[in-house]
């Protein structure tokens, strides 16, 4: 059970436990006395020695305060600078002897004074530096936490406000809080005295950093060495979203969030930053900011900034997320261990990044691992055109104290567990959820027979590559529903299923692939005509692991054998999908990228005179589905109907004897003109002026009867025979009439149709 520090009892119990822990730990005593000794040696130092080169090179690099961390920055120009020297003496020298105020004041003038003095002077912000140093100037105000994120976090979970003063002042804030469960510490630089000044620390790690899941770090409470905690290489995420605009687009994406947002409002953000992004496109950012970087946290349908996001819309330091790019993103360290060795050809680096993951046939995933490494200032390709370390990159190449691992692909198709429980895992790391999981993920509004979603997951994941099913049948009948709610319980368990679908309503005059693989632009050869389906599909391969639905809605209304073409031979043969000839990539877009084998393609048909027959190509590479008969009874609408019982009972009825009067000669309704009938019939009665018959007769007339025609044919006389009974007995007057003016056609026209 976790312990509240905001409750004054249970934060002096976590104070004594941590402190009793702490004590019999084998290097309290080291630790202590190090800490001690250096705070009293720069107490005591006089003005002579201080301003000296090896003084203020030990002040600013010893790891008495806290281990270094990320703190490997060279200050060689500062410690010679005497200006930064001289603010450094005035700080020491006068704070000891000021009150509280008087003493934060000169602490935060120093501080700013310091930062502006030092930066020209280095290449980096040697931020944890620099609270270490003060910490050492002035140990009376600081604790031994160097981190502002991780003081932050722990003075958030003591109940002090995120807002409530400055950075500095919160070790101020934290001190003030143990000190009033625990009284005074006694004298001054005395054992007790420095263990206060760490005992934040220890409630950081044991209370704060412990609670994590999977913490990014683990730490010696015995040193306040902290070492990085990596995760295994098949459950890291596979390469890095490319974004354009790099790390300022994450810190303008995540500004919006400072407060704490709705997703709806995110996307909202999202779209006003960049109008062209589709919305499959904005899922996927905001899936990345989660679980790419560590800086935003769904709460339900809510996203807040983590701390570590905090400290990185703050800061732009990239810093801040180096112990989650580290340990959760699959060849980033990878890369960085390499170049610690030598630098590299950027096509070597390539070539060393795709041995890590099998599934990276194309350059695409690795080239984006590399231009982060660059936008994040880790990597930098100098003028003979090699891969090298930044300083930055050196720093963070020190952390990783493992040799990391690369990831091993599975057999080609295996199944674990049974039928009920855990998951389907298919061409190697793709997963997905077994069958009646997905079955249960439907809404209770909107069911499909068991059997029929049990067809659909077949048809779908009968080959290892090709997963392509086309949906046939009766228009209403709930096809696109079918495949959305199939695509959502793929992704059920995850917290934003919309992120793995795409919907395209295929259009009219689709005559070549551009229309959804888009294009370069033919007034500029640098530029590059992308589409929301162009984009989720890069968006799968870099991401095999999950599957990726799109669903081709109506896409018979032009020739699929046309504008589909790249991807029915790409499924087929494994080949590359060609997207342009370009040679290198143009605005983002490799010149090809693999077919994708975690790519599911769903195709919705109608057929009637609006619409193109399938050819063999595409029926061939298909499992294709056709489902005509419509279950009236189990139309779910009916649960939420607000007519009468009585009502419901005629409407129910009539429409079940119209779609078994019609259903012969395939001319029957699907649940949209059920909903739809429902639906006019209430608004009728709402209104109070057309009597319930009435209504029901003019939906009918509106809905179901302009679907009538056909050739003069036994079948047919049947059908219309049937339909006119079945209004007759209704009372249903004007339908009736229309039927029998479309039975008189038949007879002496020889066809009939609603429309004459």
């Amino acid at each position: 059970m976790a312990i509240d520090l905001k409750d004054d009892d249970q934060l002096k119990a976590a104070c004594e436990s941590a402190l009793q822990q702490y004590r019999l730990s084998a290097g309290h005593d080291a630790w202590v006395n190090k800490l001690s000794n250096f705070l009293l040696r720069v107490r005591n130092t006089d003005h002579q020695e201080f301003i000296t080169e090896a003084f203020q090179k030990e002040l600013w690099d010893s790891e008495a305060v806290s281990a270094t961390g990320m703190g490997r920055i060279d200050i060689s120009a500062v410690v010679k600078e005497p200006l930064v020297v001289e603010c450094l003496w005035r700080l020491k020298s006068l704070s000891p002897d000021l009150d509280p105020v008087q003493q934060e004041q000169l602490i935060n003038d120093t501080w700013s004074q310091v930062a502006e003095l030092v930066e020209p002077l280095v290449k980096r912000n040697p931020r944890l530096k620099r609270y270490r140093l003060f910490a050492a100037l002035c140990p009376e105000y600081f604790t031994t936490i160097t981190h502002h994120r991780k003081l932050r976090e722990l003075a958030v979970s003591m109940g002090i406000s995120r807002g409530a003063e400055n950075r500095l002042a919160l070790h101020r804030l934290v001190k003030r809080r143990v000190d009033a469960v625990l009284g005074e510490p006694g004298p001054i630089f005395s054992q007790g005295w420095v263990e206060r000044m760490t005992l934040p620390w220890l409630l950081y790690v044991l209370h704060v950093q412990n609670q994590e899941l999977e913490a990014t770090e683990t730490a010696d409470l015995t040193t306040g060495e902290e070492k990085l905690n990596p995760l295994p290489a098949d459950r890291r995420r596979r390469g890095m979203l490319a974004i354009g605009g790099y790390v300022s687009t994450i810190r303008a994406m995540i500004e919006f969030a400072r407060e704490g947002c709705t997703r709806e409002d995110f996307r909202q953000h999202m779209c006003s930053l960049n109008q062209a992004l589709a919305p499959a496109t904005i899922s996927t950012q905001m899936n990345a900011l989660i679980a790419e970087w560590g800086v935003l946290r769904a709460n339900g349908d809510n996203l807040v900034l983590t701390s570590r996001g905090e400290g990185f819309l703050e800061s732009g330091d990239p810093d801040e997320v180096s112990d989650w790019l580290l340990t959760r993103i699959l060849g980033l360290d990878n890369l960085l261990y390499a170049l610690k060795t030598a630098p590299m050809p950027t096509k070597a680096a390539v070539a060393e990044l795709q041995k890590i993951n099998a599934n990276w046939k194309s350059t695409f995933v690795p080239n984006s691992l590399i231009n982060w490494t660059r936008a994040l200032q880790l990597v930098e390709l100098s003028n003979d055109k090699m891969l090298r370390l930044t300083e930055r990159g050196e720093s963070w190449a020190a952390r990783i104290h493992w040799v990391p691992d690369v990831l091993v692909i599975a057999a080609p198709l295996s199944t674990v567990a049974d039928g009920s429980a855990g998951s389907l895992v298919l061409g190697g790391s793709l997963e997905r959820p077994p069958l009646k999981q997905i079955i249960a993920s439907f809404d209770e509004n909107i069911r499909f027979k068991d059997e029929l979603i049990g067809q659909l997951d077949a048809g779908l994941w009968g080959h290892p590559r090709r997963h392509f099913a086309v949906l046939t049948g009766l228009s209403g009948a709930g096809k696109t529903l079918l495949a959305r709610g199939y695509a959502l319980g793929m992704r059920s368990n995850e917290d934003d299923p919309k992120s793995g679908l795409l919907i395209v309503p295929v259009q009219p005059g689709w005559h070549d692939p551009s229309c959804l693989l888009g294009y370069v632009n033919p007034l500029d050869s640098d530029a590059y005509v992308r589409t929301g389906f162009l984009d989720f599909l890069l968006q799968a391969g870099a991401d095999p692991d999950r599957p990726y639905t799109v669903v081709l809605d109506e896409m018979n209304l032009s020739h699929p054998e046309q504008y589909f073409s790249p991807l029915l031979s790409a499924m087929e043969t494994g080949d590359t999908i060609e997207l342009h000839a370009q040679g290198g990539e143009v605005n983002g877009v490799p010149p090809n990228v693999p077919y994708p084998s975690n790519l599911v393609i769903i195709g919705t048909v109608n057929m009637d005179e609006t619409t193109h027959g399938l050819s063999d190509k595409v029926l061939d590479r298909a499992a294709v589905i056709e489902f005509w008969d419509i279950d009236v009874e189990a139309f779910p609408g009916w649960r939420n109907c607000e007519l009468s019982e009585q009502q419901i009972t005629v409407v129910r009825q009539t429409l079940k004897e119209l779609v078994q009067a019609l259903r012969p000669v395939r001319l029957h309704f699907g649940w949209r003109t059920i909903r739809d009938v429902i639906g006019y019939v209430q608004e009728a009665e709402r209104g109070g002026v057309i009597e319930f018959n009435g209504a029901l007769d003019q939906a009918i007339y509106a809905k179901v009867l302009p679907k009538l025609r056909g050739e003069d044919s036994p079948r047919i006389k049947t059908a219309f025979g049937s339909v006119k009974k079945v209004l007759e007995n209704a009372d249903l007057k004007a339908s009736t009439q229309k039927v029998h003016e479309l039975l008189d056609d038949l007879q002496y026209l020889g066809s009939a149709r609603f429309w004459r």
